[in-house]
């Protein structure tokens, strides 16, 4: 049976904090700033002091259950706990070009091209999974960085509906690049998210370590700083076996 790899996005395939602030805390708020530059309104000082918490606990309940709603439906709840009115075609608008504003900024961390491309080349399918609301923005960084084709699936939070603290999502994965979980393994930054997550679905995981948290009691099957030798590691000790070798 075929093996393949998952990849998280944020802080290990991509570097990119513009659009993770926008993602975690700002976008409700840059959307209110961005629809009254477009109508000629101001924003009532109380509205923009309430609206980062309100968004803030959304986000933390979502992490909680594991349910994940997308971008537009994140700005609709706040937008109705606020009072305010919405529209979700002028929504969608807003958190393209909010989205795509942050774009300049992301690139892909070092030595993950090579990483990837060696796993392409090996004939072994490869998706990414993350936890985020805009699919399209993974679409763009990959396309901007010159990986189109390198994956085979883009397997976000928001299209599976399944936050990554939940085992789902990593079997939608799984299930997209036609393996059995078993056969997968997963490389994240986060301990709880890609190392436990992962593993609840039966994967095997890579932790990379970068000394932004411990890793408690989760236990990754390897522990990597950097995607030096990587690929190599993936074929001899995790013994992911190059296609043309099954």
């Amino acid at each position: 049976m075929s093996a393949a790899v998952t990849i998280d996005f944020h802080d290990t395939l991509f570097l990119c904090d513009d659009w993770f602030v926008l993602e975690v805390r700002d976008l409700p708020l840059k959307f209110l700033d961005w629809q009254a530059a477009r109508n000629g309104r101001s924003i009532d000082l109380t509205i923009r002091e309430r609206i980062v918490p309100a968004y803030r606990a959304l986000r933390l309940g979502i992490i909680e259950s594991g349910i994940e709603i997308d971008a537009v439906e994140n700005i609709v709840r706040v937008c109705e706990q606020l009072g305010l009115e919405s529209d979700r075609a002028e929504i969608g608008l807003a958190v393209d070009e909010l989205m795509n504003a942050t774009l300049a900024t992301a690139h892909p961390r070092p030595g993950v091209l090579d990483f990837v491309t060696t796993i392409r080349n090996a004939g072994i399918p490869m998706g990414i999974v993350s936890n985020a609301i805009h699919e399209p923005f993974l679409e763009w960084a990959v396309e901007a960085a010159g990986m189109h084709g390198l994956f085979d699936s883009i397997l976000t939070s928001a299209r599976a509906g399944y936050y990554k603290s939940r085992p789902e999502i990593y079997l939608q994965a799984a299930q997209e690049l036609g393996v059995a979980p078993q056969k997968v393994i997963h490389i994240g930054d986060s301990p709880r998210f890609d190392v436990a997550g992962a593993a609840a679905a039966g994967m095997r995981t890579v932790w990379l370590d970068l000394g932004h948290e411990p890793p408690g009691e989760v236990k990754p099957d390897r522990t990597v700083t950097s995607f030096d030798g990587l690929a190599q590691i993936l074929f001899d000790e995790l013994q992911l076996g190059r296609r043309d070798a099954l």
